[in-house]
């Protein structure tokens, strides 16, 4: 185990590709560009041992920084993933947030093959639907293009596809403890004959005959699986399907 702290005086300036989690997609990603005229404030420091944030030191150093702020809209843990893009082997220093607290920090790889990789992260760090995640990142020695990677296992990565959809809507999050998740009929569900369930391949639940707003509980999901898909199969004959994508566990 690492015994490490830091308090940076470096910068940042953060440039989003979006500033808002749309609730159909799980994971995010974020570019920047450092910049001196970023932010400065007393931010927490870091005991890297335990990705842990520390009370500032009072020794009155401002870190130079910017800010990515969203609205959790799943339950469950996060991978936060800083790089630079620049080609500059710089590292990135993250903060993480929820509510207004900070609740992980880091400022050196954890590997080898991070340290290859110029890779800054922070893992397991959980939030529920609704919480305010706020990200703050800075440049610990130089300017540098950086990107920030907000990584949900287990959750939707883009909304369903196919005709299936009339009949199924497919859950937004998989329980990454449970292996479980629900899905549930629509209004015109009363036409279904049966339906079956897989993720990755694996049948993880089936029903016959639906009523409208029904739940369907599916279970056994595979921890590798990146897609759910139902079949449908109709009174009237007939078939169509609906999958979606996750990230997987």
């Amino acid at each position: 185990m690492r015994s490490r702290t830091l308090a940076v005086a470096g910068a940042a300036a953060l440039t989003p590709l979006a500033l808002a989690v749309p609730a159909a997609h799980a994971d995010q990603h974020f570019t920047g560009a450092s910049s001196a005229s970023d932010t400065a404030s007393a931010l927490p420091e870091i005991d890297g041992a335990g990705d842990r944030c520390l009370p500032p030191s009072g020794s009155g150093l401002r870190n130079l920084h910017d800010t990515v702020s969203f609205v959790s809209q799943s339950n469950g843990p996060r991978r936060f993933v800083t790089r630079d893009i620049g080609g500059g082997h710089d590292l990135v220093t993250i903060w993480v947030y929820r509510n207004g607290t900070c609740v992980a920090a880091d400022f050196l790889p954890d590997n080898a093959s991070e340290n290859a990789a110029g890779i800054v992260d922070v893992d397991n760090v959980v939030f529920a639907v609704g919480d305010r995640v706020t990200v703050k990142v800075g440049a610990q020695s130089s300017w540098a293009s950086w990107r920030v990677d907000v990584l949900q296992p287990g959750t939707a990565d883009a909304a369903a596809s196919g005709k299936a959809k009339r009949y199924v809507t497919l859950p937004y999050q998989v329980s990454c403890g449970t292996h479980r998740a629900v899905a549930k009929a629509t209004k015109n569900a009363r036409t279904v004959k049966s339906v079956v369930f897989k993720a990755g391949g694996t049948k993880v639940g089936a029903a016959h005959g639906l009523r409208p707003r029904q739940k369907i509980r599916l279970k056994g999901i595979p921890a590798a699986a990146t897609s759910i898909k139902a079949v449908v199969r109709l009174k009237g004959g007939g078939k169509a399907t609906v999958v979606r994508p996750y990230s997987h566990c």
